[in-house]
């Protein structure tokens, strides 16, 4: 059932543009990304440094607190993020094998938390790591740090036979399928209200985004005009890109549907900077936490929380039942 805030449904008619996030929102990446965000880190960890780590290193929830410390929209940043933690974690203790260094602290959720006190994001990652060696030390841990590498090794993994196509180079690392192939749309096309202009801000490239477009069959109803990417502005939670994109498609009431609290994080900036042409958020329940976020969604301030976008496009349309938030909960 999708819950509003107080006086949103009195703006269901005024939204003239809807963008869309993609992954988890127009697409189900549980079976694609996430388990790339997951076997990345100890492909790295083998393939690269030769370290006996076991594909059930990282788990679904050690990437969902990354994606809760916020600014790690970028799956390859998240990467890099947790291989640098056990790259730090093995300098501090020489030769421990990567299932051991789980156990000391501090965790990946312990290190997730300490990101998200500092704001978020790779360079607070990275701060952490290697704030508190001297120069010769942060030089070791950095020459196991090959961040071209790891960022090369997850787009392999979601490529695969993709790979030349989406990236423009030949895989060295994975030979495999890509897990690409397991994205599976959630939109239902179908209900998408007449009238309205549609967009997506997303943290794909350009490739991938046209890719997932075409996976969602939206390929012929989002013009490469209404498709914001990191090549076209900052990534989220950033709302320069998501103004850029309200201006070029010439909104003048937006409703912005995504599925993380990244998401909503760059709608409250948007409000906070731009007054003229206002933004609204509304958080799906289909990204990989699915309904573990429904009380962290419902109390983040978004104007709307549905299960999915499906049920969004239905409230847009007036058919769903609506239950109001009560803001004082």
């Amino acid at each position: 059932m999708i819950k509003t805030t107080p006086g949103t449904d009195a703006l269901r008619d005024q939204f003239d543009t809807i963008i869309f996030d993609m992954d988890g929102v127009l697409l189900d990446i549980t079976e694609s990304i996430r388990v790339v965000n997951c076997l990345a880190v100890p492909m790295y960890l083998r393939e690269v440094l030769h370290w006996p780590a076991p594909d059930n290193l990282v788990t679904t929830e050690d990437i969902e607190a990354f994606k809760h410390a916020g600014g790690f929209n970028d799956d390859i940043e998240l990467t890099r993020a947790i291989v640098l933690h056990y790259v730090n974690k093995e300098h501090e203790h020489p030769g421990a094998d990567p299932d051991t260094l789980n156990v000391f602290r501090p965790t990946l959720i312990d290190f997730a938390r300490k990101i998200g006190e500092r704001g978020g994001g790779l360079q607070n990652a990275e701060n952490i790591c290697l704030e508190k060696h001297n120069y010769d030390n942060r030089a070791q841990v950095l020459l196991d740090y090959r961040t071209r590498e790891i960022g090369q090794i997850f787009e392999e993994l979601f490529a695969g036979e993709h790979t030349q196509e989406l990236y423009g180079y030949e895989s060295k690392f994975y030979k495999g399928p890509g897990y690409v192939n397991k994205d599976k749309p959630i939109i239902d096309i179908a209900k998408l209200p007449a009238g309205k202009k549609y967009g997506v801000l997303t943290g794909r490239t350009p490739a991938e985004a046209k890719l997932g477009l075409k996976m969602s069959g939206l390929l012929e109803i989002v013009p490469e005009s209404n498709l914001m990417t990191p090549k076209g502005g900052p990534r989220k939670p950033d709302p320069r890109g998501l103004r850029k994109l309200v201006e070029e498609m010439g909104a003048q009431r937006t409703l912005y549907i995504g599925d993380t609290l990244d998401d909503y994080r760059t709608v409250e900036r948007y409000q906070r900077k731009y007054a003229d042409l206002p933004v609204s958020a509304a958080l799906v329940l289909t990204g990989p936490a699915g309904v573990r976020n429904k009380k962290i969604f419902e109390r983040s301030g978004a104007e709307i929380a549905g299960a999915d976008v499906n049920e969004i496009l239905d409230w847009l349309s007036g058919t769903p039942a609506v239950e109001e938030t009560d803001t004082n909960e």
